[in-house]
């Protein structure tokens, strides 16, 4: 009977390992990270992001909106990549896209994020901050004010300037910083280009926004999952932008031209990949099945 039983186990496992399927965790949206190592470095997860995570509004379609979901959803549907852009202004920071004011301000969005790591502890943010539209009323630089927003957060944020482990951010914020400051402050972020790839002391980005069309994007997004793979160092972070616009003939920018063919091609790209590193995915119009299928990877046997 033991062996019979020891022989079906094995069996099972064999069976597994050789379909390629996940390994036997059922993650959810809202604690996949928690099923993960303590010694797992942050550059080493497949992690699902967004960009312009506050922009769900726009006064002409397709040019300033590039998500449905609000940040509350998309926390719980397991993003925990976000792209935050901030107007500096009465020396508190609100949430714009360009010149698009998107009706939330950052003590709202941190509110938000502080009550969710509260209830899952074991999960970790990474935030980059970035200075939007011009500021206004201000009485200290803008930096300045990242600082109080950090000194009054109770703890809530990893400012150190090193890629970590799991286990040194889990209920945290892990701040990418998009801005200039002195003494530095958090991961150092401020100077990736937009051409195609750029490869920084820690990280590795792929961020061209201004394309042609949703095919030239694609090849970016391919080349740079790649990348991820074949790279085996957990001192670089790897960010995908899957996000972008294309120009109509007034030449305002259409968003969805490229969300919606990159989207569903990301979806089966990673249906057929067992790739575990994809570093952080960062696309437009996230939504729970994307997610899904991004922090899934993590959990999958690699071939």
């Amino acid at each position: 009977m033991i062996r019979h039983l020891v022989f079906c186990s094995f069996s099972c496992f064999v069976a597994v390992c050789a379909l390629g399927q996940e390994i036997t965790r059922n993650p959810t949206g809202r604690s996949w990270m928690s099923q993960l190592s303590d010694t797992t470095w942050i550059s080493d997860l497949s992690i699902p992001g967004t960009h312009n995570s506050g922009a769900l509004y726009e006064p002409i379609a397709g040019t300033a909106a590039c998500q449905t979901m609000t940040i509350a959803d998309q926390l719980e549907s397991g993003v925990r990549f976000f792209d935050i852009r901030c107007r500096h202004e009465d020396d508190r920071f609100t949430i714009y896209h360009g010149p698009v004011f998107q009706k939330q301000s950052y003590d709202e969005i941190e509110n938000v994020m502080r009550t969710f790591l509260k209830k899952h502890d074991k999960e970790v943010l990474l935030v980059t901050l970035k200075q939007e539209n011009s500021p206004r009323r201000i009485s200290k630089p803008f930096d300045q004010t990242v600082r109080q927003y950090i000194e009054n957060s109770g703890g809530l944020y990893f400012t150190k300037g090193h890629l970590p482990q799991l286990k040194e951010v889990r209920g945290k914020v892990v701040l990418l910083r998009r801005f200039p400051t002195k003494p530095d402050l958090g991961i150092d972020a401020t100077n990736w280009g937009h051409s195609g790839a750029y490869q920084g002391r820690q990280l590795f980005v792929q961020d061209r926004f201004e394309l042609p069309n949703a095919s030239a994007k694609w090849s970016l997004v391919k080349d740079a999952l790649h990348q991820a793979k074949n790279i085996d160092d957990e001192r670089i972070l790897h960010l995908n932008f899957t996000s972008g616009y294309v120009k109509n003939v007034l030449g305002l920018p259409n968003i969805e031209a490229i969300s919606d063919a990159i989207n569903p091609k990301l979806i089966e790209f990673l249906g057929h990949s067992n790739q575990r590193r994809l570093g952080c995915v960062v696309t437009d119009f996230m939504t729970p099945e994307l997610s899904r299928a991004i922090y899934r990877q993590n959990f999958k046997l690699e071939k």
